[in-house]
């Protein structure tokens, strides 16, 4: 690495280390105040503490060993992937109090952080792109808010792996990280296709470690107790769209009552899951018509149109998209836009939690600022899949010498 490249990475990481500092100390506030509106005026709320009581991981900590299949809030439920799930519960076993539990969880979540960052420096053909991760406005205000850093340093490391033709290591990261949350899933389609139509070969080793790696975190537990293996599964296909979402304004317009509940939230599932998967098949199909495929391009439309159609947007899914704007061509001002929206959303919520939790507001009227919000990102996110398509990969040139595709096993 060149001397002045080397500098900007370096003050880049410094800087990462820093906003994942800042990151730790917002939501460690909630841990040392009364949660008493103080959670959304101080945008301290984080899952990591408030879970741990309401899941009771004080209680059992390994999930899905002794759950009975039905997110109650009883002992043993959790709403994430397996590995996730062994991450909190190794975390909670080993603590004794909520306090220690988000503290030791948010060490191995910035230390994850940190790996998904410095997975880039080599990869970026420009340095200074690393800020978009480094110095991200998400990074601050979500890091600690769930465990989605433990699927986001697996991306970036398949994503280097591949770059740098270990298609082994590639597909064991892809695996693995779907095992923490679903979405690196998408890499492995937009991947594969760059390996057969740029490269002329069938990417075995892509597949197989994929499979491999997602099957040998998952498998014990499915063995151990399928009901409590598939709890997240039947919970997220049953469970109502969130106020971050098109769907649950459509419901509210729609002017739903209660008993259409658990109907409108089963529908919306089919539908998403439908829209997303069509708009992918056509966004791969375009893709697949190009004469030189970018796989990083595509990945990224596939993340923005999961954004787009999904009944389900959390405030960390912001962090999905930073490795992809370190390498993919958007413009400094696309990157401000969905900034500044995503952080008009997540002040939306909060305030609109604190006057319907607390009586702190109008809640009718920071219900619909909220929607704004909700909007304009959504307006923003096909700004930015439309200028995507146009977009060019900034990744380093690789190395010269012969491809060497070894299997991580």
């Amino acid at each position: 690495m060149k001397a002045g490249r080397a500098t900007v990475a370096a003050l880049v990481a410094l800087a990462a280390l820093g906003t994942l500092s800042g990151a730790f100390w917002l939501k460690d506030r909630c841990t040392r105040h009364a949660w008493d509106g103080f959670q959304y005026r101080s945008s301290c709320y984080n899952d990591l503490f408030a879970l741990y009581g309401q899941r009771g991981l004080d209680r059992e900590p390994f999930p899905y060993i002794h759950g009975d299949g039905h997110l109650d809030d009883q002992p043993g439920d959790l709403e994430y992937p397996v590995l996730t799930g062994v991450y909190v519960g190794l975390v909670a076993s080993a603590v004794s109090d909520g306090v220690s539990f988000f503290r030791w969880s948010a060490l191995g979540l910035g230390l994850a952080g940190l790996v998904g960052f410095l997975a880039l420096v080599a990869m970026a053909s420009d340095p200074r792109r690393l800020a978009y991760y480094g110095l991200a406005p998400p990074l601050f205000l979500y890091a600690f808010h769930n465990w989605d850093l433990l699927a986001v340093a697996p991306f970036a490391l398949a994503m280097v792996a591949f770059h740098r033709r270990r298609d082994g290591w590639a597909g064991l990261w892809i695996g693995l990280g779907a095992a923490a949350k679903l979405y690196p899933a998408v890499l492995l389609p937009a991947l594969a296709l760059a390996r057969w139509r740029n490269d002329d070969e069938v990417p075995i080793r892509l597949f197989g470690a994929t499979v491999g790696s997602f099957l040998a975190v998952n498998l014990p537990i499915f063995l151990i107790n399928p009901a409590g293996w598939f709890a997240p599964w039947r919970f997220h296909s049953q469970r109502f769209p969130n106020f971050e979402t098109s769907w649950y304004f459509l419901y509210q317009h729609l002017g739903g009552s209660a008993p259409e509940f658990d109907r409108y939230a089963r529908l919306t599932s089919v539908a998403s899951g439908t829209l997303f998967l069509v708009a992918a098949g056509v966004l791969l199909w375009a893709e697949a018509r190009r004469e030189r495929v970018r796989p990083f391009v595509l990945a990224m439309g596939f993340v923005l149109l999961f954004l787009l159609t999904g009944k389900v947007y959390s405030p960390q899914y912001a962090l999905w998209l930073l490795p992809l704007f370190v390498v993919v061509g958007m413009r400094w001002f696309h990157y401000v836009a969905f900034a500044i929206t995503d952080v008009a959303v997540w002040v939306g919520i909060s305030s609109y939690f604190l006057a319907r939790q607390y009586g702190a507001g109008d809640e009718t009227f920071r219900l619909l600022l909220t929607e704004i919000a909700v909007y304009v990102r959504y307006a923003v996110l096909v700004w930015l899949l439309w200028y995507s398509r146009r977009a060019n990969e900034l990744v380093a040139e690789r190395d010269r010498a012969p491809a060497r595709l070894e299997s991580p096993v």
